[in-house]
């Protein structure tokens, strides 16, 4: 479903986070970015080092989705914003490698907007 040749899976990554289903968070397997993504989609990605306001993003194939996340490495939205269950999400949850490359141009034009690039 995810298969494509121009991507990695990376090891020794971090370990993702699914406050919901701790036991899955396990299973998520950290991914390269496709190489054949568009110039749009790369500079947005690269935007994702670390830098402020962006922060960091890990790309992860978890339960059938991708799955973007901040240096959180939330895999899924969880709590309520309250003290005792604060709230936590991850940047991007699809379905496919389509989806992915547009919400990342989408990023893109908007820190361009922003002045950020």
């Amino acid at each position: 479903m995810f298969n494509r040749d121009d991507v990695r899976i990376l090891g020794n990554g971090p370990f993702a986070v699914d406050r919901n289903d701790p036991a899955a968070a396990s299973s998520a397997i950290e991914l390269s970015l496709p190489e054949g993504f568009s110039s749009k989609a790369w500079a947005a990605w690269e935007y994702f080092d670390g830098s402020a306001p962006a922060g960091t993003a890990f790309l992860f194939i978890y339960k059938n989705q991708l799955v973007v996340t901040d240096e959180s490495l939330y895999l899924t939205e969880h709590g309520n914003g309250t003290a005792e269950a604060p709230l936590g999400f991850p940047r991007f949850v699809g379905d496919s490698w389509e989806e992915l490359e547009s919400w990342l141009e989408a990023v893109y034009d908007e820190i361009k907007e922003q002045g950020w690039l």
